[in-house]
């Protein structure tokens, strides 16, 4: 039964008066990926307690650094990784983990980027806290989760999200909570001080988009965190220990961290939309960066533009009349099946070329060869 346009716009307005705030703030451009929106990523990895956690917060981080650009496109200059004292035979390492430097890091990059970019930062290694401050353990004097918060102040354009790590990470990240961020966490109290085995699941679900859950070929941090979730409680049974860390997670400003996030009670929205990937991280740099790349990256932005709305809409449905739910579901499912379609094409008729130039290059060297040897004999 087709509902009138009038009576339609009606019910749409009662809908978007009616809906909670926190779920106003969800459906506006946070983690859109456009265009041109690039992403960065940041990586701390802290002061080891003695060598063997310096060795595997060193081996933990540049692992992390070669997933992001391997299997997530980032740029080399897109990554700061900053780790312990510093090492400046390692490419990779930018310089130490020091407060100033964290700082400075930070704001370098705020200079950088621009309105709708992403900045996802990785805190790895060792974290305490008492009855007053949460740290991460770093080279030179701790940072607080406020010092941090206060770095974080700067950054109102683009969209932020944190991953930390280690033991009492959750009251680390009670300042850092906001509207518009995703803040991950290993620990749901400060009284979880003990290392943590959440970075060995970080890792191994972002290789090879292990944790991609609706298998769309990108990692969202709702579903990296599920995944690490399940492998720490999974690791604790088969160890038959007792629990000393629970993951939580808060994306919708209220810094009540969850253990079991429900998108439908706007708890983990944010995070489902939040994607690690950049917009052509799959693609080989031939077809990323080839004569068609502006084309490529609109259509690639719009279908991840639909994807996008369709999550949010079906978190919003229970606050929705039916009939308009289905309208707009309808609509944007339509709209994301045609542009599916459309980039599906292209990609195939890149690939075409691509191949048609292999071939034809390597039949000139077979040409150029072949004139070689009638000349040289």
């Amino acid at each position: 039964m087709k509902v009138p346009a009038i009576r339609l716009l009606s019910l749409i307005a009662v809908v978007v008066l009616a809906l909670p705030v926190n779920a106003e703030a969800q459906s506006r451009e946070y983690f859109l990926a456009g265009a041109d929106t690039r992403k960065y990523a940041v990586i701390l990895g802290g002061i080891g307690a003695d060598e063997k956690y310096q060795s595997q917060f060193r081996q933990w981080t540049l692992k992390l650094h070669a997933i992001l650009v391997a299997d997530y496109g980032y740029p080399p200059d897109h990554i700061t990784l900053l780790l312990g004292r510093g090492d400046p035979a390692t490419s990779e390492i930018a310089g130490n983990c020091r407060l100033e430097t964290i700082a400075a890091t930070m704001e370098q990059l705020r200079m950088k980027v621009q309105p709708g970019d992403q900045v996802t930062i990785f805190l790895i290694g060792h974290g305490t806290s008492d009855d007053r401050d949460a740290k991460f353990v770093i080279a030179g004097p701790d940072i607080t989760g406020a010092e941090f918060a206060e770095i974080l102040q700067g950054f109102s354009d683009p969209d932020i999200a944190v991953v930390n790590t280690t033991g009492s990470s959750r009251p680390f990240c009670d300042a850092l909570a906001a509207p518009g961020r995703v803040i991950v966490c290993a620990t749901r109290a400060g009284a979880e001080r003990y290392d943590t085995i959440f970075a060995r699941f970080l890792l191994e679900g972002l290789a090879n988009h292990t944790a991609d859950r609706d298998k769309n070929q990108r990692v969202s941090l709702f579903e990296i965190f599920l995944y690490v979730r399940e492998k720490v409680k999974s690791w604790y049974t088969d160890q038959d220990r007792l629990p000393s860390e629970h993951p939580t997670l808060d994306d919708n400003g209220d810094g009540h961290f969850q253990t079991d996030p429900d998108p439908m009670r706007n708890e983990g929205g944010l995070a489902q939309i939040a994607e690690l990937d950049t917009l052509t991280a799959l693609l080989p740099a031939t077809v990323a960066d080839g004569p068609a790349a502006g084309t490529l990256r609109n259509l690639t932005a719009r279908v991840r533009a639909l994807e996008r709305s369709v999550i949010l809409l079906r978190n919003q449905k229970a606050a929705m009349p039916e009939i308009v739910y289905r309208q707009q579901l309808e609509t944007f499912l339509i709209d994301l099946a045609r542009s599916t379609r459309r980039l599906k094409s292209l990609l195939a008729d890149l690939r075409k070329n691509i191949h048609r130039d292999l071939i034809l290059e390597k039949l000139r060297r077979c040409a150029k060869t072949s004139q070689f040897v009638e000349h040289k004999f």
